[in-house]
């Protein structure tokens, strides 16, 4: 599969948040997309955290960055996955 739309979980320091995800796999071969329906406290906290993985419906995971900045009341958030794509 090289796209995924859905809810994942979001696992970073001591928080895990329900999101909803629209991810795909670039040409390059990476994987990336965006995050939305959050709540800026849990974002900040992914903003912040040493290590931040999605975790889709099904068990499989992937760690992440997030690109860009947060900004108060955003809809959504863009990330930039590492390693193979969960999906």
């Amino acid at each position: 599969m090289t796209t995924y739309q859905g809810p994942v979980t979001v696992v970073a320091d001591d928080i895990e948040v329900t999101m909803q995800a629209d991810l795909s796999v670039t040409k390059g071969g990476h994987w990336a997309g965006s995050l939305s329906d959050y709540q800026d406290v849990d974002m900040f906290k992914v903003l912040t955290s040493d290590t931040a993985l999605i975790r889709l419906p099904g068990g499989q995971q992937g760690r992440f960055v997030l690109e860009g900045k947060l900004a108060p009341g955003q809809a959504s958030m863009g990330v930039l996955g590492s390693g193979p794509a969960p999906f």
